[in-house]
């Protein structure tokens, strides 16, 4: 683990309104992650902890403060040059996988790097390897209908993985496994961040959160101290 940090959040706040009613989601929240690092953001429901996944993942906007990535403040870029930062500098695991039904497991991987102009030869090398670290060698070429869970979750840690991110962010990744494949998934993040990888991780689970190098609770949209 590096102490530079790959990730700042700083007095982040975000207020939603239902109808006329200002419910604010999070506020003044300040933090940061280092290089290597495998976080759990922890908090019950309704707490902000997937608005903050979302604000730190550039698919929602701020309202008042800061969050640099890799060294990049994407508070303060273009819109236009946000997907970019989203497909170069993060990965997505969601608790639903996200996969695209009419490709293989090959190709929802690959797809990822399509879009970053990756030759289309190297593109398949790299998924290919990716998916075979993962267990998935012998499965490259079934459509999610034909992966278990546990499967598809792990093509979409591959695909998170395929434009080398600065930072992985997982919400609630094991909330549709059981719990062998939770104890796959969460040696499998060990496992990356042994090699350097950042990962964040909103989660329920407790024993998710205890493999993690720390926890952050939020409750009611702030840092619990």
């Amino acid at each position: 683990m590096d102490d530079v940090p790959i990730l700042e959040v700083k007095n982040l706040s975000k207020t939603y309104f239902q109808g006329k009613i200002p419910v604010t989601a999070v506020h003044d929240v300040t933090f940061s992650i280092s290089k290597g690092e495998l976080v759990a953001i922890m908090g019950p429901s309704g707490s902000g902890k997937s608005t903050l996944l979302a604000l730190i993942g550039c698919l929602e906007t701020t309202d008042t403060g800061t969050i640099i990535i890799n060294g990049i403040d994407v508070t303060d870029v273009p819109e236009k040059r946000l997907p970019r930062i989203r497909r170069e500098e993060l990965g997505f695991v969601f608790q639903h996988f996200n996969l695209l039904s009419t490709l293989t497991a090959l190709g929802n991987v690959e797809l990822a790097m399509r879009f970053s102009h990756v030759p289309k030869q190297q593109r398949l090398e790299r998924a290919e390897m990716l998916l075979k670290n993962l267990g998935m060698g012998v499965r490259l070429h079934h459509r999610p209908t034909e992966l278990s869970g546990g499967e598809q979750q792990r093509v979409s840690i591959a695909r998170a993985m395929a434009n080398s991110p600065a930072v992985i962010l997982a919400d609630e990744p094991t909330g549709e496994v059981d719990s062998a494949t939770r104890d796959v998934i969460i040696e499998t993040f060990k496992e990356m961040r042994s090699h350097g990888q950042t990962i964040i991780v909103v989660t329920h689970d407790p024993v998710v959160a205890e493999h993690c190098d720390r926890v952050i609770h939020i409750i009611d949209g702030t840092l619990k101290k």
